[in-house]
Parts: structure tokens; sequence; C-alpha cells
């Protein structure tokens, strides 16, 4: 960074903490934050752009979650390098000092360690074994808590029905002397200033290019919307796209609903056509592309509950044709599916996905809605709002918060129960004592220090999360977001100060399956047909089967999930709902609505299993683990049917989000899509929540990872994300070489 951009930071940097120190009121103080933010972040546009809204953050700033970071952030790290290349050039460098040294305390994650440590002493293994939020580190079978306020959604149709002039309007019908209230106002102006911003640099560009046509469109655009809702298509999709931004979105709602009717309208008048619209999508598609998060960046189309299902539908299709021609890992685009949905919709998703481009993802309302009534009891009305953000976690579009911002590896707590609470790639304690292998003569004893390891971490990451709402309900109101979700503006309150309808939170478990596969071997070993003692099996893991050639080979061939088999089916349903009912039953100790477990472990099943040893599902020491609910890797032999029947059978009201990964080659999809589209309606038409696709050779992604150079566009569905193959880990590289594909 040169030196002029060093000071515009160091610069920025004092007026924000001055700002802050000098407001007291928590409201008042985002809202000022954020005006003074908006001006910094925003990057100049280009004169080729069909849509603005590009944005850079500095070293300090209010955001729910950027780059990991929420509420109150600050980079300590590149300020301190600034200050030390620089500061002796500055004469006001103790003034940035002083504003460093504030700032490396007041930031909020620093906050939350610290509140964390002070108030759970007895959680104090958590801190001795070296966890401390937003660092990563791998010791024992969890995920320290990193605090964040991912994946909630605002209403963004009303943000199109309303406009600015509504919104403003509706802030004026209520408690004029609210703080609240008034800061809710300025979060608009920031918008605002946003849009004029963009207009100043438009208007600059047309006048170096006055014929350029996307310019004088876009001029008009930016000018109507500061004035009048949303009455074209371009003109919602430009004032939606311009709020994410600047609100940090990085999940996007039912887009066929709130820019549906906009689309039905423009084409009726004859103002756009499909091409047009596609040309403006993949415009967007661009930004989504800019700002690079593969893990979130959730579009949702289809399901039950649109208002005018017919003009949603003919937007639904086009944006499946806008991510058939761009092929790219963002958006992660999703389909909802019902039975009796337009027929033309499945197909089109079922088309797309064979091209290669692992989406749409389909979710099945018969099975979800229901199971989301229940697990979250709520009525079916809010039910129908379901959204699956990130990768896959549900929330509640405009009515709840429910982020996960921790991890739980379940095969790692099966290490520790064997190990009497020993990590062995760390080699050291890191579980409670839960006693000697040569003490479990029963498989109950088993069973039971296996479940209190994995007790021992959900207190830690419960806590953790809910010590994450506490301080983001003491120093922030994500005003943005507030202004969109439902009961905040009636109420007049913040999303955390009780203005949220349903606060609710999760934690991802990691490796379920690979536990349960280990477990099925244990029991069908140790216990039912006593061919080793537990002893001799954990002698032969810790030597990562050197030398056991044959008990290797038996463990591999033990009942695994994946294949319609009873004894494994039956043992991992177990797992599932042992971790699932102790999850749920922390909501009373925490004190909060709901907190439950979702199993959508995108690359983190590779990465966590470079740090769990072998495992007696027959997985070596430092190989990937089975992704979310899929088999263990090359485990599933009896075929798909018998995969998507094990995957069915799951208690779908226990949990708030897992999912399913199927990949089948070209040939066998182009050669069979009948029987395929029977299969897959099928499954999510019978307790099959969802399904990820993925049509492509194993030979392919052999190829792509021997010769990168000539696979650059190669796209791969990982579990909760896709990503181009070409840029992943060679961890992850060969777990999904090595996972099935379904042949003719």
């Amino acid at each position: 960074m040169t030196i002029t951009k060093a000071r515009r930071e160091f610069d920025y940097l004092l007026k924000f903490t001055k700002s802050y120190q000098e407001t007291a009121d928590k409201h008042l103080r985002e809202a000022y934050s954020l005006k003074m933010q908006t001006a910094h972040i925003i990057v100049e546009s280009s004169s080729d752009e069909l849509i603005v809204g590009r944005v850079k953050h500095g070293i300090i700033g209010f955001s729910p979650q950027y780059g990991g970071s929420y509420t109150y952030y600050f980079h300590q790290d590149i300020a301190c390098d600034l200050y030390n290349k620089y500061s002796t050039q500055f004469d006001d460098a103790p003034e940035i000092k002083a504003a460093i040294d504030f700032w490396s305390e007041e930031n909020t994650l620093t906050k939350l360690n610290r509140r964390f440590s002070e108030k759970h002493s007895d959680l104090e293994a958590y801190k001795e074994t070296g966890g401390h939020m937003g660092e990563e580190y791998r010791l024992g079978s969890g995920s320290t808590p990193t605090g964040r306020l991912a994946l909630t959604i605002p209403d963004l149709d009303k943000l199109i029905r309303l406009g600015i002039p509504g919104l403003k309007q509706e802030l004026a019908t209520k408690n004029s002397n609210s703080n609240f209230i008034t800061a809710l106002d300025i979060a608009i102006d920031t918008i605002v200033d946003a849009i004029e911003l963009y207009l100043t640099q438009v208007t600059q560009l047309l006048k170096q290019q006055p014929n350029q046509e996307n310019l004088q469109i876009l001029k008009q655009v930016l000018s109507n919307i500061r004035h009048q809702a949303p009455s074209t298509f371009i003109e919602g999709l430009q004032l939606y796209w311009i709020y994410a931004v600047f609100s940090d979105l990085m999940n996007h709602g039912r887009m066929d609903v709130y820019l549906g009717d906009l689309y039905a309208a423009d084409l009726a008048a004859g103002r756009i056509n499909e091409e047009t619209a596609i040309k403006y999508l993949t415009a967007l598609y661009g930004h989504y592309k800019y700002i690079g998060k593969v893990h979130d960046t959730r579009v949702v189309i289809g399901g039950r509950g649109r208002r005018n299902e017919s003009h949603a539908d003919k937007l639904a299709l086009v944006i499946m044709e806008t991510s058939r021609r761009v092929k790219d890992v963002v958006p992660q685009l999703t389909l909802r599916y019902y039975a009796g949905m337009n027929e033309a919709l499945f197909d089109k998703a079922l088309e797309v996905n064979a091209q290669g481009c692992s989406f749409p993802l389909l979710y099945s309302d018969d099975t979800n809605i229901p199971a989301v009534m229940s697990v979250f009891d709520i009525p079916e009305e809010d039910a129908n709002t379901y959204i699956p953000a990130g990768c896959g976690e549900y929330v509640l579009e405009a009515l709840s918060v429910n982020t996960p911002n921790s991890g739980v590896n379940l095969l790692k707590a099966l290490e520790l129960a064997l190990h009497n609470g020993k990590d062995c790639y760390y080699d050291k304690i890191a579980g409670p004592d839960t006693g000697n292998v040569e003490d479990f003569d029963t498989f109950d004893k088993l069973w039971h220090a296996f479940t209190k390891q994995i007790d021992h971490e959900l207190a830690i990451v419960a806590w953790g999360q809910k010590e994450c709402y506490n301080l983001i309900e003491e120093n922030g109101s994500f005003l943005h977001l507030s202004l969109l979700m439902n009961d905040c503006v009636d109420r007049e309150k913040a999303l955390f100060d009780g203005g949220v309808r349903y606060l609710d939170g999760c934690t991802e478990i990691m490796g379920m399956i690979s536990a349960a596969d280990s477990i099925s071997a244990i029991k069908h070993l140790v216990y039912d047909q006593k061919v080793m003692s537990l002893r001799q099996l954990v002698t032969i893991l810790d030597a990562n089967f050197k030398g056991y050639d044959k008990e290797w080979q038996m463990m591999k061939d033990s009942p695994k999930y994946g294949n319609d088999n009873q004894y494994a089916d039956a043992i991992a349903m177990e797992v599932y709902e042992y971790t699932a009912r102790k999850s749920m039953s922390f909501a009373d100790i925490i004190d909060m609505r709901t907190y439950n477990i979702v199993s959508v472990n995108n690359s983190e099943s590779a990465i966590w299993g470079n740090y769990t040893m072998a495992s007696a599902c027959g997985r070596k020491a430092h190989s990937a683990m089975a992704n979310a609910n899929g088999a263990s890797i090359g485990a599933d032999k009896n075929g798909v049917t018998s995969l998507l029947n094990s995957m069915s059978k799951f208690n779908h009201n226990l949990h708030v989000g897992v999912i399913n990964n199927v990949r089948f080659t070209k040939s066998l999809f182009d050669d069979s899509y009948d029987k395929i589209k029977i299969l897959i309606r099928t499954f999510l038409e019978n307790n099959g929540n969802q399904i990820n696709l993925m049509v492509i050779s194993p030979d392919d992604l052999i190829a792509a990872k021997n010769n990168p150079q000539d696979y650059q566009n190669l796209i791969i569905r990982i579990g909760g994300f896709s990503a181009r193959f070409v840029e992943l880990d060679p961890l992850v590289q060969e777990e999904l070489i090595q996972r099935t594909t379904y042949a003719s």
C-alpha cells in the first residue's frame, strides 16, 4: 500500500474512532459509522457496467460478517504494518497509535474472547487447549466459535415494493423521539448516499462517452430509484444490489419473488425480453464473483408461498438459464421443489445440472416445510419462508436469525473416547476423562464415552454462540438488516433487542457418517463377532493399519451407511439423533429459543480429516471424512437407489439443514434421463429433504488434477458450496476424486 493510501486509511481510522468515542447511544453510533463507511468503501465504476455496486472494506468498520469478522471489526495486523512503515512521516503518529491501541481492545471479536473466558471458567479447557474465537485451531473435537452474524435474510421484497420513499414514510409514522428510529432513517440515507455517489460516477463517465447506451440507462435508473420505488426490472435489480452491497448481505433470498412482478410487467409491456434480462443477470453474477463468497451467495427460486407464482416462474427460468450460460461457482442457485409445481422448472433444473453446472440445488418443500414447522416450532405460514442459506443452514426470510459460528467433529470425538480424551494429532488432552478402552467391556460403555466427548464440545460451542449474541446486542443494532426484518420497525426494536421474531442458534456437525461407520465396525467386530478386542482395534488404528492389512479389510468390509443396510443405517441414525437432541437441550441451558445442528460440511470434511487419525470405518489417518450426509468415500456399493434410501431415513424434525451429494456420469444422466428424473422426484417426495447433483466423470477430475492448465473452468460440487476444481486444496481434490460416481 502506498503512503497516499495509508494516509487515507489512517484519516478514516481517526475520524471513525472520534465519532465512535463521542457517541454513547449504540443505534446512533452505528448509524454515524455506516454514514462514514459508505463513502470510504465505495469502488469506482467502469464504463461498461450494466449495474453498479462494488465496495472494498478498510482497516476499520462495521459489518454483520465481512471477512469473517462481525460488528465493529479491526484489521490490527494491517494497521500495525502500515504504522510501522509510515509513522515517521506523519505528524499525528501518536493519535494514530492511540487509535490502533484503542481498537485492538475495542473490536468486537476481542471483546467476545474476553467475555467468554471471564464468564465460563468451567470451560477453561477451551483456553488451555489454545482455542481462540476467530483463529484457525483444530485441537479436540470442535472448532472454536467465530463471532459473526451470517445468513440473515431481510425482506428484499419489501425493499423493492416500497423503495426509498416508502421506507422513509413508514419510519415517519413511528416514534420520532426514538434513537433507534432516527438511526434507521440515517441508515436509509446511507443507501441514498451510495446511489448518489454512483450517479456522480456515471455522470462523469458519460461526459467522456456521451453516447454509451448502458451509461445513459444507468443514469436514468439511479436517478429514478433515489426518489421512487422501482418500476422496472432493471431498477429493482439495481436498488436490490446497492442495498445488498452496503449491508454486506451475503445471501439473497427468493429473487423470483421480489423481482418477478417487475420482470413480468416489463415482458408484457415490451420493455424487456429474455435476452436482455439474462444480460443484466450475468452482470449481477459478475458482482457476486467479485465479492468471492463461495460458501454463501445463495439465490433461491421456486417453492410454496410465492406471490404471483406465474410471474415468479418466468423469472426463475431466466435465472436458471443465466446459470447455465455463465457456469460459475456463484451464485449458489437453489430451487425449492414441491409436488405439483410447474414441470418446466423441474426440467430446466435437471437440464442445467446435466451440463455440469452443479446448480440449481434441489430442496423439497414437501419434506422441509413440515420439518421446519416442527424444529422451529412455528406456523406453516412462517415455515413457507425457509431459506437454505450459506452452505445450507435454514433461516426464515425476514423472520429469523440462525447463525452457525462453530463446528463439532464427531469422528474426532470418537478418537478422543478411544484415547481417554487425548487428541492423537496434537498428542494433547483435549477432552474429558472418559476411561480406558480396557474398561469398555460392553458397547454401552463405549457409547457413553463417545457421547460424553460430544457433550463437552457442544457445551463450549453453545455458550460461544450465546456470548456472540450477547455482544451483538450490547454493541450493534444491525440497522440495514433491522430495517427489513419483520417486526423490528413495528416493535421499534433492533434485531437483537427483541425486534426479530425468532432468535435461534445452531452448530455445524462434521464427520457424522465417518463416526457412525466407525462405530458400526467396532460394534460388529468387537462386540458382536468378537474377532478382536477393543484394545487390539485401537492399536491397529494407532498404527494407521500398517502391518494389519487383514484387519483393515475387515473394517472396510463392515456394514456401511449408504447401502440401505439396516444395521449400519440404524447406527447412523442413532449418532445423528443423539447429537441433534443433545444440541436441542442446550437451548434452555443457554437461554435461547432453539439450538440445533446442521450437517452441511463443505471442504471441512477433508480439512478436518487431515487433523483426525485413522478410524475404524477403514479410513486412514489424515484423509477426508465423509461429507455431510454422504456415504463414506467409496462405501456406497449397492447403487444410487440404496444410497438415497439411506439418506431418506433421517428424522428431519431434528436439524436445520443437511445436504446429500450424488454424482452421475454424463452418459448415464443422458441415457437414463427419464429414470433419473423419476428417481430424484421420488426421493424429494418421500422424506428426501435435499439433493446436490453433479454430472461429471471421475476421469475428468483426475485429468484436471494432473493438467490443471487445461481445466480452469471445471466446476465441482464440494458439499455446501461449489468451486473450481483446480483451485482446491489437493486434500479436497483427492476426496472428490474418490467419491462414488454412478455410471451406466
